[in-house]
């Protein structure tokens, strides 16, 4: 058997980057269902909502703090040394979170476990160093259907180990994060290249707020990470609202608004793992980006119309049209960042996108909640689809050039 995937990387590399992103997409998933059960034992009933909110805010902070740090760093040290740390970094984390005997405890856990999250960066980043341009669209797919495969087990490895007990499931993953820490030290090699001259590291380039300044000051790149943007909020208020949607329009249970979420995840996988090399070979990068954004806007719309028509066969029809179209964007969107960046600020860039989806993503279910709450529950989604059609709009209007 080749030692070297059909998209020129070594075999080895691509099992460790795709358990290194299914992992990390795995305990959003894993985490989400057990959190009031752990909370509950530390915090009154009247402060449980508050101390949730604070640990995902913790999450998402600290996420937007270390994505473009680790970025950074990983041009400067290489991406085997950021990645093995930060994979430790995330067993430490969970297995904290589930010894937890304190809320502060807990809420030191989702810190460590968010500033390790910005692994993704680099992770793509070392994706790209080893990646052919015209198989850039096709790796990044590989590592979008690890992350929706991810999201789909977290829910269901969390929902199985928590007969066992509520922390069981946290330090079944501290495990799986020890194990690819592991795996990756005996087998993943440097890929930054040797002749590669980054810029000098500097507490500038580690400031999440300077790192955006500067990548938003690049021609190139702004329309892409503002896209980025409009595409994001509306994705967090949808997952933060698609089930809290379903149960007060369609009376459905918390068991079946978990299918909804495997039906993402599924479609995710079958998008970014076998339909996205037919389509990026049709259309092209750029194309194919605006083709999941329409997709997705259109699922969004037929979710804000089951507040007027409840239907679970529209619901279903919405979800996949949202999840084949966000499957199909965010493996473009990160190709076409790719290749804008040039071959020295690969994990810059890739941060700095990544800190500005953790950004947003704080943002995003607060604007929803607000919206759902206080005007209409159609009001997020119908939002949500206007500003994807806004990100299209913005969209380069020809094809990246691959940066020198």
């Amino acid at each position: 058997m080749s030692s070297v995937s059909a998209g020129g990387v070594p075999r080895t590399l691509l099992w460790f980057l795709v358990c290194t992103t299914f992992l990390g997409a795995m305990g959003i998933g894993l985490v989400n269902p057990i959190v009031p059960y752990l909370v509950e034992h530390f915090a009154a009933q009247r402060d449980l909502a508050f101390v949730l909110s604070v640990l995902a805010i913790s999450y998402s902070g600290a996420a937007f703090l270390s994505a473009p740090a680790l970025g950074a760093l990983s041009d400067r040290f290489g991406r085997r040394p950021v990645l093995l740390i930060s994979v430790l970094g995330s067993a430490v984390g969970y297995a904290l979170f589930g010894a937890a005997q304190a809320t502060w405890v807990l809420i030191v856990g989702r810190l460590i476990d968010g500033l390790t999250a910005g692994n993704f960066s680099a992770a793509f980043a070392a994706m790209a160093d080893s990646t052919r341009a015209e198989d850039r669209g096709r790796n990044f797919g590989y590592l979008g259907a690890s992350a929706g495969a991810g999201l789909i087990a977290g829910p269901a490895i969390g929902g199985l180990l928590a007969h066992f007990g509520p922390a069981t499931p946290l330090y079944f993953a501290a495990a799986l994060c020890l194990a690819n820490a592991l795996f990756g030290f005996f087998f993943m090699p440097e890929t930054r290249a040797r002749d590669a001259s980054p810029e000098p590291l500097s507490l500038v380039r580690l400031n999440p707020l300077s790192q955006l300044r500067a990548l938003l000051g690049l021609p190139a790149l702004r329309p892409l990470l503002a896209a980025n943007v409009l595409f994001t909020i509306p994705f967090a208020m949808m997952t933060t609202l698609l089930a809290l949607l379903s149960k007060d329009r369609l009376a459905w249970t918390a068991t079946g608004a978990s299918t909804v979420f495997i039906a993402v995840g599924l479609c995710d996988v079958a998008v970014q793992g076998a339909l996205l090399g037919r389509v990026l070979k049709r259309f092209g990068e750029r194309r194919a980006a605006l083709i999941g954004l329409a997709l997705a806007s259109a699922g969004l719309a037929g979710m804000a119309l089951i507040c007027a028509l409840p239907s679970s066969y529209l619901m279903f029809a919405a979800v996949v049209a949202f999840a084949v179209g966000e499957g199909i964007f965010t493996a473009c969107l990160s190709a076409l960042l790719s290749l804008a960046a040039g071959p020295t600020a690969q994990g810059r860039v890739q941060g700095g996108s990544q800190g500005l989806q953790s950004l947003t993503q704080i943002a995003g279910p607060l604007t929803g909640g607000f919206l759902y709450a206080r005007v209409h529950p159609a009001m997020p989604f119908a939002l949500g689809a206007a500003l994807l059609l806004g990100a299209a709009a913005l969209f380069p209007q020809s094809e990246v050039q691959t940066s020198t």
